[in-house]
């Protein structure tokens, strides 16, 4: 058999441009038009035939996709349907090949999917984030007919090579929606992620809880910490809710009479209001605080946290934490063991399971829902 003809998917997998050759054309030994345009760095399934245009005969060109996202046996039956195609209807497959030069590119495809598909506020800021951090600077200006299954593993390995392994799958699933969303709204014409393995990191599930004594110790070394981190920290323990939601508490979202906080749909992580009881020490360190114009805890950082809300948010908790580790020895602690921690608590005292759910903000479902 010729250097440059293939007739298998072992042979498909092996084939190289030729030694000189930027790109190199094989064709299949049996079908005739049906070829494997390799590259460096891609495979692409093309089908030349024969369409009477205007009376007159004329030979077209086009891409049917990518190996190995479409396989020898799609490709091959794909490229016998156009041929009939041309032969019984005279169908032009030249409109399909612009079609596919003029196909948008990834930024394109990221902008689309934030335009077409509902999202609350919050999701919506932290999705543009991501793709804005690491999408669109490696991928944003690669045709989208173009992705690799290897573009995305090195993607995937970049960021989790940074020791982000969560995010490196967050990061790909939501790349994989924005593909998803495109195809389904004949945005692109090709979807290469149907026939993509998952790509993803192991995520360790976390489960440190803080002990009493630890909790005793941690509350009296926030004594020395500056006013709106020590209450918040403190919060975070009283109340088990997430930091980014007590961080950007505003004096409007606490009934005073009620002594009850809610925090508003546009801040929960469900897109839904979710309203805390407020016991006496959290009062307590709320209640000095509602002198305040607008925000419990107002800070200089207030403007600069345009991807967290905007203004209402002071600093992170980070550099608290930091601190008091180095302070009491206590490690291996986050803000969001301090949520873990209350709802342990909460379960050791007895309070009913949907209860406590509720509290911390949980979307449930069933009778509970």
């Amino acid at each position: 058999m010729s250097k440059k003809r293939f007739s298998t998917d072992r042979q498909v997998a092996t084939l190289k441009p030729i030694a000189g050759q930027k790109r190199t054309d094989f064709y299949h030994s049996s079908e005739s038009g049906f070829i494997c345009r390799v590259s460096d760095r891609s495979k692409a399934w093309m089908v030349a035939h024969t369409v009477k245009v205007g009376g007159r005969s004329k030979r077209r060109k086009v891409t049917i996709g990518l190996y190995p996202n479409i396989s020898l046996a799609d490709a091959l039956a794909q490229a016998q349907k156009i041929k009939a195609d041309g032969r019984t209807q005279g169908t032009d497959i030249v409109g399909a090949r612009n079609d596919l030069k003029k196909a948008p590119i990834i930024k394109e495809v990221m902008d689309h999917y934030f335009q077409e598909t509902p999202m609350v506020e919050k999701t919506l800021a932290e999705s543009k984030r991501i793709s804005q951090k690491d999408i669109i600077p490696t991928l944003g200006n690669l045709k989208a007919i173009d992705l690799l299954r290897q573009d995305v593993k090195d993607l995937h390995r970049k960021i989790t090579e940074r020791g982000s392994a969560i995010m490196a799958n967050r990061t790909v699933e939501l790349l994989r929606r924005a593909f998803n969303c495109a195809f389904e709204e004949e945005f692109i014409a090709i979807n290469p992620f149907p026939n993509l393995k998952k790509i993803k990191a192991a995520e360790s599930v976390r489960d440190r809880i803080l002990k009493d004594s630890e909790i005793k110790t941690i509350w009296k070394a926030l004594d020395y910490e500056t006013g709106n981190m020590r209450d918040i920290m403190r919060l975070l323990l009283l109340l088990g809710q997430r930091s980014m939601e007590t961080m950007s508490m505003s004096v409007a979202d606490i009934d005073i009479d009620r002594k009850e906080w809610t925090v508003p749909a546009a801040r929960t992580k469900n897109g839904k209001p979710n309203v805390i009881p407020l016991p006496e020490t959290a009062w307590s360190i709320i209640k000095p605080r509602m002198n305040n114009e607008t925000w419990i805890f107002p800070s200089k950082y207030n403007t600069t946290r345009k991807g967290a809300k905007g203004d209402g948010h002071t600093k992170s908790t980070k550099d608290v934490r930091i601190r008091i580790k180095k302070a009491t020895g206590i490690d291996g602690w986050t803000s969001h063991d301090c949520r873990r921690t209350c709802r342990t608590i909460m379960s050791r005292e007895g309070i009913l399971p949907h209860i406590a759910e509720q509290v911390l903000g949980h979307v449930q479902g069933g009778v509970e829902g």
